[in-house]
């Protein structure tokens, strides 16, 4: 559910954080259960935020709903994220969809979905996340964000580290071609 623009010459370049990911660490994974799985686990949580009122109709579903259901803050979902950034000069933007917002009085919890079966894929995700923990800290500035992954499948919540703004630029710019500067 990232958005994917082509870059037109007026204003700045829109990137989506898959932009930053490496596609082959998703090659040669014959355990995936499909973008159509992913999407109704995705809008499973989605009107169980906002409407209370479904069913899960599997596991993983199961595992979104007690995972909501812990949580006692205020809760987004399908939040839009856009990062602008400077690479070689030129001004980009990386936007996505943030899957949860977890809102809290000290705290903002960034959580991404993920259905796939295996962590191969975790730094590649660390990417994305970092994208959104730059933009919900602008947001919430006087709040401590932290960005986290819930892996459907195994009901396993895993922290993420995010990137550097500066690491964004770099890997932004080696995806792109783009020579970068050092100087910040």
């Amino acid at each position: 559910n990232l958005q994917i623009a082509v870059p037109t010459p007026e204003g700045p370049a829109k990137y989506s954080p898959h932009t930053l990911m490496r596609d082959d660490v998703f090659e040669d994974v014959d355990d995936g259960r499909g973008t159509a799985f992913g999407t109704q686990t995705h809008e499973f949580a989605e009107q169980y935020v906002l409407e209370g009122d479904v069913e899960p109709s599997n596991d993983d579903e199961r595992h979104i709903k007690s995972f909501l259901d812990s949580l006692d803050g205020e809760l987004r979902v399908e939040e839009d994220a856009s990062l602008p950034l400077t690479v070689d000069g030129e001004q980009v933007t990386i936007s996505g969809i943030v899957d949860l917002v977890h809102i809290r009085p000290d705290t903002i919890e960034i959580i991404d979905f993920k259905t796939v079966l295996g962590r191969h894929a975790e730094d590649e995700y660390r990417k994305q996340l970092s994208v959104y923990y730059h933009v919900l800290n602008e947001w919430f500035p006087d709040r401590e964000v932290t960005a986290g992954i819930f892996y459907t499948a195994e009901a396993v919540r895993v922290e993420i580290d995010p990137l550097s703004k500066a690491d964004l630029v770099d890997i932004l710019a080696e995806e792109q071609g783009l020579e970068t500067s050092t100087a910040e």
